[in-house]
């Protein structure tokens, strides 16, 4: 049986493998270091890794050219807020030509989405030019307009769609595998995203996946996506942009069987896609146990 060390130490040199794209030489291990989240100092070797697993799941597309780009833990801005950008950390990106896709990667994750407006921070959502800090221990003062960075379409779109999933989620009961408040930070982010780099032609397709391990049907879920999927589809529209945007949730096995990637490699190793999912156990206990 591999020794805790020799664990990390698999995995270290795997991530520092680089890979190209572009011409350019990537890491991953930059980019888990990197992200907010500070996936590699404890998340990564958590039993039950959401961040181990995404690794596992989606980095064999350093090594096939038929991805323009791959990156982990992305970084999209939001808001700006008490004079800072505030990001959200997207699990994956990758490319394909014209196609450009942000997973949110989820294994055993879950959120009490009757807790969405008390959980979502008030930069997003509270009109006032006065509202709470993330962490709801200051006061700041900007009014929501220069939030949304001077974009009232995006602002009135994103207010609508708030009030009409706060006003749905006061109804879920149980906890889900679906996090509405983190959807809705990566969905302006996206919105940003297109908006900056739509114009030019380069890029005809975003698409949002949630892909998760954890994945059962929910109706909150659902309702959630289909709003958001036709309030960004109306921001593009307003902004007179061809972009085509699509919003799908997943489980991981219908993901990958979907696209045939069954057959793929974890990154540096001999391990398909298809034998991973067969032992998805290894995610939610200690590896080495």
């Amino acid at each position: 049986m591999k020794s805790r060390i020799s664990f990390k130490e698999e995995y270290y040199k795997r991530l520092s493998q680089g890979y190209v794209k572009g011409g350019v030489e990537k890491l991953f291990v930059d980019q888990f270091m990197s992200g907010s989240g500070n996936e590699l100092k404890e998340k990564f070797w958590s039993p039950k890794s959401s961040a181990r697993l995404c690794f596992d799941l989606y980095s064999w597309m350093g090594e096939d050219e038929a991805y323009d780009d791959v990156q982990f833990e992305f970084k999209l801005c939001c808001l700006s807020s008490g004079g800072r950008k505030v990001y959200a950390n997207m699990d994956v990106y990758y490319v394909e030509k014209d196609v450009t896709t942000f997973i949110e990667s989820k294994n055993t994750e879950t959120a009490d989405n009757a807790k969405y407006i008390t959980e979502l921070p008030e930069a997003y959502w509270n009109t006032e030019q006065i509202y709470k800090s993330s962490n709801g221990r200051k006061d700041v003062s900007q009014s929501i307009e220069s939030r949304y960075f001077g974009r009232n379409d995006v602002m009135e779109h994103f207010l609508a769609f708030i009030d009409e999933v706060k006003e749905e989620a006061e109804k879920c009961g149980a906890v889900s595998w679906f996090d509405a408040k983190q959807e809705t930070c990566h969905l302006l982010g996206i919105v940003n995203y297109i908006l900056s780099v739509g114009r030019g032609g380069d890029v005809k397709v975003v698409n949002f996946y949630n892909v998760a391990a954890n994945y059962e049907q929910d109706d909150f879920a659902e309702f959630f996506r289909s709003k958001a999927e036709a309030m960004v589809r109306d921001i593009i529209e307003g902004n007179n942009m061809s972009v085509q945007f699509n919003y799908g949730l997943y489980s991981v096995k219908e993901f990958f069987e979907g696209n045939r990637w069954l057959d793929k490699k974890a990154y540096a190793t001999d391990v398909k896609i298809r034998d991973l999912l067969s032992e998805l156990s290894r995610y939610v206990s200690d590896p080495l146990a």
